[in-house]
Parts: C-alpha cells; sequence; structure tokens
C-alpha cells in the first residue's frame, strides 16, 4: 500500500514537460501505475507508464536521463525477460525492482548492474527518494560523458593510460610524443573533465567504463 506525504527536499516542477527527467513505470498495479505518475509530475519529473513488459519493449527505447521502475510481478515477465531489460537498460539508466518475492539470488547481479531491488508493498516516500537518487546519479554520469565527449582523440588516449596508471614517460613512449607533449595533454584532460586530483579522474573514468588502453 502507498503512504502519502512528500519530503520537502524534493525539487519543485521548475522544468518544461520535455525538459524533465523521465521517469518509465512499468506496472499493471493500480496503486503504481494511477497513483505514482501523479507523485512523480509533482516532484518535476516526467512519468511514462507501461502496462506490461511486452508493452515496455516494444516502446521507443528509454531515455537515459531519469530511471525505470519495473513490476517483478508482472505477468508477462519471466525470468529471461527480467534479464534482458536489466542486462541492457540498466547500463544506460538505473532500474528499481518493485518485487513481492524473495529475490536474493539477484543481489550479485544487482551489484554488478545498476539496479535496486524494493520489497512491496512499497512506501511512496522511500521509492521517491530511490528515483531521486537514481536520477541524481544519471545526470552526473551524463555530465561526465559530455565532458568526456569534448575531450580530443589524443587527450582520450592519453586519460586511458593515465587511469591506468602509467606515468608522463611512458605515456609517451606508448603514443611515441614528447613527455612534454604528454604532460600538456594531460593538463587539458584535467581542466575538461574538471578532475582536480589523479584519484578523482581515475574515478570519473570508472563510472564512465572506459577500457584499459592497450599497451605495446
Amino acid at each position: 500500500m502507498y503512504n502519502g506525504g512528500l519530503p520537502q527536499t524534493f525539487p519543485s516542477n521548475k522544468l518544461s514537460t520535455s525538459d524533465a527527467p523521465s521517469v518509465s513505470v512499468v506496472s499493471n498495479n493500480d496503486e503504481i501505475g494511477e497513483i505514482l505518475p501523479d507523485e512523480l509530475r509533482s516532484c518535476g519529473w516526467r512519468p511514462d507508464i507501461f502496462g506490461s513488459a511486452v508493452e515496455f519493449l516494444s516502446a521507443r527505447r528509454v531515455s537515459s536521463f531519469g530511471c525505470i521502475v519495473l513490476d517483478a510481478d508482472l505477468p508477462d515477465l519471466d525470468v529471461q525477460t527480467l534479464t534482458r531489460i536489466i542486462c541492457f537498460y540498466a547500463m544506460h539508466c538505473p532500474v528499481i525492482l518493485l518485487t513481492s518475492h524473495d529475490h536474493r539470488g539477484m543481489t550479485m547481479t544487482a551489484s554488478r548492474f545498476n539496479f535496486t531491488i524494493m520489497s512491496k508493498p512499497v512506501n511512496t516516500v522511500a521509492l521517491l527518494e530511490e528515483i531521486q537518487a537514481a536520477i541524481e546519479s544519471t545526470i552526473k554520469v551524463n555530465e561526465l560523458d559530455r565532458r568526456y565527449r569534448s575531450l580530443s582523440v589524443r587527450e582520450r588516449q592519453v586519460m586511458q593510460f593515465v587511469v591506468a596508471g602509467l606515468l608522463n614517460k611512458q605515456v609517451a613512449y606508448e603514443l611515441s610524443l614528447s613527455e612534454i607533449t604528454i604532460k600538456a595533454h594531460r593538463g587539458q584532460v584535467m581542466r575538461k573533465m574538471r578532475a582536480r586530483s589523479l584519484p578523482e579522474l581515475v574515478n570519473m573514468a570508472a563510472k564512465l567504463e572506459l577500457g584499459a588502453a592497450p599497451l605495446h
């Protein structure tokens, strides 16, 4: 059963409908499908409602700017479909899985992918807090991606070697460039990524899931 009352920390609706973060709700539960959208709008988010897993999967690709609230008790949501949704969509935006069953076996999967498990019945405030945290996480990753895309090809190469732990002279050898040039590129990377330290840059690379640079 959903309980009303929103904490005052939730943002007010200052964005237009088109700019508001998208929250895809996949459920045939009346309380979730009918009550939750109004709560989402009051928080400044745009709800996209789907009554079944098939409807969700056949619709347009969900925006990466937001999150997905998925009811695990849908009649057409078998293990294979559930795994498909989590493995694919959780790579692009957070998934909040609502379930009335014991899904302890999915805890390890949850640690590998970007999704959270919540037991039903779900308290509205607790769910909205999870959604808010998910959206904030998505916004931060999108901002990091925007900064990364502002790097030149050479700067991206330097960044990959640097976060892998290579010294400037080692990066210079790998790219057949001078150490002075590498130092300049490294400075540009730190500036464009707005990283204040190497550990912070490494953390950014991890969030962006950048692969390791190939070595000679």
